[in-house]
């Protein structure tokens, strides 16, 4: 599993299927307090920790375009059932919020690989692939309030 170009997909459906976890025990437990909406900065939070974490658990490979589009067609699908099916969407429908995983995913996924490959740091500096995430997710701060 340490090269499979879908593992990015299969960590990306377990940390959203946590968040919506989590959302929905809120919701349940606490039904006044005041709950994060699953817009699109949740969305690009959600897909750098996934990418993140699959930096962390092994080698990334190389940028493959195959590989990419069945990320982004495969984090849609996870995108747009998870949250609709623990009711954590609010009024958003589930096919928006496919097209918008889809379309933040496959950019994210994109742009990080790009970043990870131009760094190429190694060993030397452990908290790089932390880092840019960070700044990915800082830059894409511009997209709230979108969906």
């Amino acid at each position: 599993m340490k090269h499979n170009p879908l593992k990015r997909s299969a960590l990306l459906a377990i940390v959203v299927g946590a968040a919506c976890l989590a959302l929905a025990l809120v919701g349940a437990l606490a039904p006044l307090a005041i709950r994060p909406r699953f817009d699109l900065v949740m969305i690009l939070g959600l897909s750098l920790i996934a990418l993140t974490l699959d930096a962390y658990l092994g080698a990334t490979s190389k940028l493959s375009w195959p590989a990419l589009l069945a990320n982004t067609v495969l984090g849609g699908i996870a995108f747009g059932l998870l949250p609709w099916c623990a009711g954590v969407a609010g009024g958003t429908p589930a096919w928006a919020l496919g097209l918008a995983g889809a379309a933040v995913f496959g950019v994210a996924c994109l742009l990080y690989t790009a970043a990870l490959e131009r760094i190429a740091t190694g060993s030397r500096a452990p908290l790089a692939p932390a880092g840019t995430a960070l700044m990915l997710f800082l830059a894409g701060q511009c997209l709230s309030g979108l969906l």
